[in-house]
C-alpha cells in the first residue's frame, strides 16, 4: 500500500504542476500594480483601510522629490527606497515615519492613497501606484515667486524621472510528500493510512522576499478512514481489496472491489483541500484555507531563512503557533526569551491561525523552499 500512495503521489505532483499553471493563467498571476495579487486569493472590492484622508496642500518645488525606484515595494521590504516612498506620502499628507521599514502603517497609508486615486488598493507599490504618486506630487507643484527681479536663467535641459521598462520577479513552484501511518484504524482494528501533496506556487523578488504565496494540498487515504470528504484511494485495478468504511455508520461496510473504473472515478472525484472549503472538518470557526490564506499575507516581505527563524522560535514541538495562555514549561520557555514587540506580534498570528505548517498533515514550509529552488527569472514589462 506504501509503494502504492508514494506512486500515486508522483502522478499527483504531475497532475497539480499542470492544474497550478492553468489556473494561475485564469487567476492573473500579477495584478494592476504587478504584484498586486500578493496573497493570491481573488480579490472582490478594494481594500478600506481606516486611515484618515490626509488633507493636500500646494507645495514648492524645493521640498519636492519624486520617487524613482525600480522594483516592487510591499510589507516587509525595507531600504532607502522605502524612505523615498514615505517621504512622498508624508509630501501629500500623510503622516508615518521615515524609517526606511516597510510597516503596517505605511501600508495603510499606500492603501488609503490607491483607494483614494482609482488603483487597486492591495498596499504594493509597483510602476502604477509609482507613476500616480509622481503625478500627484507634481500636481502640487507651485513657482517659487520672490520680489527680487528675476536673474534669467541659463537654459537648461529638462530632467525627467524614468519609468522603468521592465520588473524582474522569480517564480517557483514547489511540492512537498509526506506519508502518514493514520489518521487511527477502522471499526475492526485495520490501520488507516494516507499522504499529503503539499504544492506552493510562491514569487519572489531579486532579494528573495516572497512577494505573495498560494498554498494548497491533496490528502488522500485509504477506504477504511471515516472521514466523508477524505479523497479515497482503495488500490490498483484487479488487486487486493482494503476495508472500507460508512461514513454515517463509521463501521467497516464491506472490502473494495478494484477495477479499472473504480480506480478512474476514486482519483477523478478527489478535491484538493482549498476545494473541500468548509467540510474539511478541522475547525468550524477558522477552516483549513482561512488559515493557510492567512499564513499566505504573513509570509509576504519575509525570506525563507527568516520564516525558518521564526517558526523556530514562536511555534510548538508540534509547529503550531504558541498561545499566551500555555501551560507548557517548553512553550513558557520560549515565551519567556521573547521581546514584548515579538510576543505582540505572536499573538496576531495566533488571532489568524494556529494550525501547523510542518507535520504529518503537510510539510508545507518545505514546498515553499522547493518553490524557491525551482524559480525562475519573470520579466513583466510596464506600459
Amino acid at each position: 500500500m506504501k509503494k502504492t500512495l508514494v506512486t500515486v503521489s508522483y502522478a499527483l505532483t504531475l497532475i497539480m504542476t499542470l492544474s497550478f499553471v492553468a489556473g494561475n493563467t485564469k487567476q492573473g498571476r500579477f495584478g494592476v500594480d504587478v504584484v498586486s495579487a500578493a496573497t493570491y486569493v481573488t480579490p472582490t472590492t478594494p481594500v478600506k483601510v481606516p486611515v484618515k484622508t490626509p488633507t493636500q496642500t500646494t507645495i514648492s518645488s524645493v521640498a519636492l522629490t519624486s520617487l524613482n525606484v525600480t522594483r516592487i515595494f510591499a510589507l516587509g521590504s525595507y531600504g532607502d527606497e522605502v524612505k523615498s516612498i514615505q517621504n512622498v506620502l508624508n509630501t501629500l499628507g500623510y503622516k508615518i515615519s521615515v524609517d526606511g521599514s516597510f510597516g503596517k502603517l505605511t501600508e495603510a497609508a499606500v492603501k488609503n492613497y490607491q483607494g483614494q486615486n482609482s488603483l487597486w488598493a492591495d498596499g504594493v507599490v509597483g510602476p502604477s501606484t509609482v507613476a500616480s504618486l509622481n503625478a500627484k506630487v507634481a500636481s502640487l507643484i507651485k513657482p517659487v515667486t520672490s520680489s527680487v527681479p528675476a536673474i534669467p536663467a541659463k537654459p537648461t535641459t529638462p530632467t525627467t524621472t524614468a519609468t522603468p521598462k521592465s520588473i524582474k520577479v522569480y517564480q517557483g513552484l514547489g511540492h512537498n510528500v509526506a506519508f502518514r501511518n493514520g489518521p487511527g484504524a477502522d471499526s475492526e482494528k485495520v490501520p488507516v493510512y494516507s499522504f499529503t501533496v503539499g504544492m506552493a506556487d510562491v514569487s519572489f523578488d531579486a532579494n528573495g522576499r516572497i512577494l505573495g504565496a498560494y498554498l494548497d494540498a491533496y490528502e488522500v487515504s485509504t477506504p477504511n478512514y471515516d472521514g466523508e470528504s477524505m479523497p479515497h484511494f482503495s488500490g490498483w485495478p484487479d488487486k487486493e481489496g482494503y476495508n472500507v468504511t460508512d461514513h454515517k455508520t463509521e463501521k467497516v461496510s464491506g472490502v473494495s472491489k478494484n477495477t479499472k473504473e473504480s480506480a478512474a472515478d476514486e482519483v477523478s472525484a478527489w478535491e484538493t483541500k482549498r476545494q473541500r472549503g468548509d467540510s474539511y472538518g478541522m475547525n468550524l470557526a477558522n477552516e483549513w484555507y482561512k488559515q493557510m490564506n492567512f499564513y499566505q499575507t504573513f509570509f509576504v516581505g519575509k525570506t525563507i531563512p527568516e520564516l525558518d527563524a521564526w517558526f523556530a522560535k514562536n511555534t510548538t514541538a508540534a509547529g503550531r503557533p504558541i498561545k499566551a495562555n500555555t501551560i507548557k514549561q517548553d512553550e513558557m520557555d520560549k515565551l519567556a526569551k521573547l521581546t514584548v514587540k515579538e510576543k505582540a506580534d505572536l499573538a496576531d498570528v495566533v488571532s489568524g491561525a494556529t494550525m501547523s505548517l510542518n507535520d504529518a498533515h503537510g510539510d508545507f514550509l518545505g514546498a515553499i523552499k522547493d518553490a524557491y529552488k525551482n524559480r525562475v527569472e519573470v520579466v513583466i514589462p510596464v506600459k
